[in-house]
């Protein structure tokens, strides 16, 4: 799972590099990479990946680049990963993926995400503090119904993890740093005309979107391979801001 996580914070770098660089032995190079990190990440066979991060990706390379060229190129990995989870949508690990019924995936990420929301209502302030989830979960939070996971050590959603962990003031601290990235990257974004930069702002604010939405429903920072590609993307941006950054 961890990899999987790594793996498509790396994708949209790849592949806005692919798609919209210039023709030449970078973009085979980075094409290669793409070939071999994609299949990568589609052998985890990570639904929050395969299902929710990679088409979102694609998605908002299109919609910030535009033109018929980004939309074929979007619309045919869209359709790629799309015939490559055809056989998988009958087994076990897919067929249940939307479902509520007790037992399944959702049911029990439901139930968590419950259990975390009492964790934050009766220690806003502070939170538990770091590490601290998985033993008051499984001893005095759990519910019921979630009985048959009872070792989960976070709550798979990235403002429970920020608040049940550091309380509203870390949920402040991650909207702050969100708001820093997004004003800085879409800033620089419109205003580069070096077109190097623009390619790899692209991807940055692509694996950010990943950070976000797959966080939604499982860890997205709170590990140290994944917190150091948080703030790797973060940094980068930070650096390109600057008026005389080049690559």
């Amino acid at each position: 799972n961890n990899l999987s996580l790594f793996l498509e914070r790396v994708f949209p770098i790849l592949a806005a590099t692919v798609i919209f660089s210039a023709r030449g032995a970078r973009r085979v190079l980075y094409a290669l990479a793409l070939v071999v990190v994609g299949a990568a990440l589609f052998l985890t066979y990570s639904k929050g990946s395969l299902l929710l991060a990679v088409p979102a990706e694609l998605v908002f390379l299109a919609l910030m680049r535009g033109g018929k060229l980004a939309w074929m190129a979007v619309g045919s990995g869209l359709t790629a990963l799309a015939m490559a989870l055809l056989p998988l949508i009958h087994t076990e690990r897919f067929r249940n993926t939307f479902s509520l019924q007790p037992g399944s995936t959702a049911f029990t990420r439901v139930k968590l995400w419950q259990s975390a929301w009492q964790m934050f209502k009766e220690h806003p302030l502070t939170g538990l503090g770091p590490d601290n989830f998985l033993y008051l979960y499984r001893t005095r939070y759990i519910l019921p119904e979630a009985w048959a996971e009872p070792d989960l050590s976070h709550p798979h959603n990235i403002l429970l993890d920020f608040g049940t962990r550091l309380g509203i003031g870390g949920v402040f601290v991650l909207l702050w740093l969100q708001g820093q990235f997004w004003a800085g990257a879409f800033k620089k974004y419109f205003r580069t005309t070096d077109k190097q930069i623009k390619v790899l702002l692209l991807g940055l604010m692509g694996s950010m979107i990943t950070f976000l939405l797959h966080g939604l429903v499982d860890n997205a920072f709170f590990l140290v391979d994944l917190a150091y590609v948080f703030f790797l993307t973060y940094g980068i941006v930070e650096i390109l801001k600057s008026k005389d950054a080049r690559l």
